[in-house]
């Protein structure tokens, strides 16, 4: 036997510690919840004489009633109890993390973990499980439920509306220990109750958090910005670039020849090309045209928001294939 705690938050009902107790031929486990320490001796004390009328069998020896020492940090020095509270905590924290169950109910899980780690662990070199061995039968596994998950228990008020709900909403916490009842806690009346006639909603649980518009705006900045980036390199203006067809006329013939002859024609003011051409002036050309184009001289960089590609641009490479506007 040993002892867990304290824990940070106190459980539902107000404790802070647990007793671990662990028959050393099954691995069957016993788990009392305490409020102080030195409660641990009354447990046992009720404990001892309902095994010994249980199996009729005498207890030959009690682990961990005189203080032993170990190294720090190394459960495996203190015998089968440690691993077991190892196990106990690690699947109360999965089970409660599962369905975000709040750490007030950690007591609920720890109970919930050490019913089940009887009837689901196999005993070494034996091939049974811990409930197994303790009432030489096998467990039964069909009534298991998630941990945490929502339920809704009947409503037998009586004087109940016609329209009245008939259920209430409920978390699920675990299995009663002196009855064939589950445990749930009833979110209206904010208490635990047993009972047999539940309806238990098991669908997945949301495992991420929906992200709130500020979240999305925040995350989203970067690309924003590369995104202007982008368009104020390629575009003066800052609006998009208007697509010509391929063969179209002289800009300046059409400014010459003045309005449409159709009355009825909207015209708009002609506005110059934002398109790069291929007869680039050269004075308007950023780096040396003539210098030799190497690995080594790529100093410039180009995001690129829209296909999210990083491009390096040496002053060779713009007059040759992608020409930058400097005005």
């Amino acid at each position: 036997m040993d002892t867990v705690g304290p824990a940070r938050v106190a459980s539902i009902g107000g404790k802070w510690y647990v007793l671990v107790v662990v028959d050393d031929f099954s691995r069957f486990s016993w788990v009392f919840f305490m409020e102080f320490k030195d409660e641990a001796f009354g447990f046992v004390r009720d404990l001892v004489p309902r095994l010994r009328n249980e199996s009729h069998k005498a207890m030959r020896a009690i682990r961990g009633l005189e203080h032993q020492f170990s190294s720090p940090y190394t459960p495996p020095q203190n015998g089968v109890v440690e691993r077991k509270n190892r196990t106990l905590v690690e699947m109360a924290r999965t089970m409660l993390d599962e369905h975000r169950t709040p750490r007030r109910f950690w007591a609920e899980a720890v109970n919930t973990a050490r019913y089940i780690a009887n009837r689901i662990f196999l005993r070494a070199f034996l091939g049974k499980t811990s409930y197994e061995l303790r009432f030489g039968k096998q467990p039964a596994v069909k009534h298991l439920r998630a941990f945490g998950c929502r339920c809704f228990v009947l409503k037998k008020a009586g004087h109940l509306d016609k329209f009245e709900s008939r259920c209430l909403d409920g978390i699920f916490l675990g299995y009663a220990s002196n009855s064939r009842a589950f445990r749930v806690w009833i979110l209206e009346a904010k208490q635990v109750v047993e009972t047999c006639e539940v309806f238990f909603d098991e669908t997945m649980p949301r495992t991420t958090p929906p992200l709130s518009f500020r979240v999305i705006m925040k995350k989203a900045l970067p690309f924003l910005r590369m995104r202007k980036m982008w368009l104020m390199m390629f575009d003066d203006e800052g609006g998009p670039p208007p697509t010509l067809p391929p063969h179209s006329p002289d800009k300046q013939a059409q400014a010459q020849a003045g309005p449409a002859e159709d009355v009825g024609e909207v015209t708009s003011e002609i506005v110059p090309s934002r398109q790069v051409q291929r007869d680039h002036p050269p004075h308007r050309m950023i780096g040396d045209i003539h210098r030799r184009v190497t690995h080594s001289s790529v100093n410039s960089l180009a995001f690129f928001s829209h296909s999210h590609t990083l491009l390096l641009l040496s002053p060779g490479m713009c007059h040759m294939h992608y020409p930058i506007l400097t005005g």
